[in-house]
């Protein structure tokens, strides 16, 4: 679904995260170009798919008015496109317009198809993007007028599910290599470096929103909600067990939107454990249904929680088969992989220092 090829296993993820927690801050990192490129997008490239690895990837935004301009300009034929781009979505009204494209690209298999319906469609949305911006549902529908026969936005969860999850690892790729700013480029010619960020700041807080659970951290719209990141963020050990009262405060933080981050010294098998349980959500099309699904989680938990301590390890339970059934289940599982491998990089690249 998303296209990432990555070999880093669960075996090789542990022992990144076991140097984790205690490690001194390293001034920089070099992030794995595969991951890099296996989300970006070579949806604009000409015939809609590149034939070489690129040079950069360009990175806009959808309420950004210089990308505005110049996605307008390309999408008019006036400016090359990119051969591989990503979309910056940390404004909850950025990621709220860019997952019906993600959407409408993934729906379509045929790249010079897909090239020419996203073309118009920045188009139209670079046309008039407040009012896209003010009015997600026109946007929606606009969207799904360009949808293929026989299916639709709403209908097309896998196309959702995966747009969700590609836009969200596109953000924490884009924070990790401090390119929060639109327009910008990420140069592939030199290495891909994740950057030292200092505790508290408002990158290090950027990182905290984009590494966390997606569907549980509330929207960003003011600069107030970015403040308040870091009293919000809880780093979860799964192997911890919780009361019954404990479990429903912790329900209580995260369903009010909370910032969960995985935490503790976690093995092999206690990864697969948790990438088994987080792939079931990344199947599913929005936030709100994850959400929903999580509090189900949380509801039963506690019922359990209340004939003796639980942990989340102990709460998971079996994947539902549905969703090991799911075409999308192995892509999934590599996203849900990937995320764990980004967010153990915090800790390395986090200093108290001003």
């Amino acid at each position: 679904m998303s296209g990432l090829k990555i070999g880093l296993g669960v075996s090789g993820l542990a022992l990144i995260l076991a140097a984790s927690p205690n490690g001194k801050a390293q001034n920089a990192m070099v992030l794995p170009t595969d991951a890099i490129l296996g989300y970006s997008l070579d949806w604009f490239a000409a015939n809609g798919e590149a034939t070489a690895v690129p040079t950069e990837i360009a990175v806009y935004s959808l309420s950004c008015g210089e990308c505005i301009e110049e996605l307008s300009a390309i999408a008019r034929g006036y400016a090359t496109a990119p051969d591989r781009f990503m979309l910056a979505s940390f404004k909850k009204k950025d990621r709220d317009v860019s997952i019906p494209l993600l959407s409408l690209g993934l729906s379509n298999l045929d790249p010079k198809t897909r090239r020419s319906k996203l073309l118009d469609l920045i188009r139209i949305y670079t046309g008039d993007p407040d009012h896209y911006l003010e009015n997600l549902e026109d946007w929606v529908t606009t969207v799904e007028s360009r949808w293929p026969i026989g299916s639709g936005y709403k209908e097309d969860v896998l196309s959702r599910a995966f747009a969700t999850n590609v836009l969200d690892m596109q953000a924490r790729i884009l924070a990790l290599m401090d390119k929060m700013g639109t327009p910008d480029k990420i140069p592939l010619d030199q290495p891909t470096l994740a950057h030292e960020v200092t505790r508290g700041s408002d990158r290090y807080n950027a990182l905290v929103a984009t590494l966390s659970l997606s569907w549980l951290r509330p929207g960003l719209e003011t600069k107030e909600d970015a403040e308040s990141i870091g009293k919000r963020a809880r780093s979860i050990d799964p192997l911890k067990s919780l009361l019954a009262s404990q479990w429903r405060e912790l329900k209580e933080w995260a369903m009010s939107g909370g910032y969960w981050i995985w935490g503790g010294r976690l093995g092999t098998d206690i990864l697969g454990e948790i990438i088994d349980w987080q792939a079931q959500y990344h199947l599913l099309p929005d936030d709100a249904t994850r959400l929903e699904k999580q509090r189900k989680w949380f509801e039963g938990t506690i019922v359990r929680a209340a004939k003796g301590p639980l942990s989340p390890l102990e709460a998971f339970g079996l994947a539902d088969i549905e969703a090991l059934a799911s075409p999308g289940w192995s892509a999934a599982q590599a996203d849900a992989r990937q995320q764990l491998v980004f967010a153990s990089y915090l800790g390395n690249l986090t200093t108290s220092k001003k």
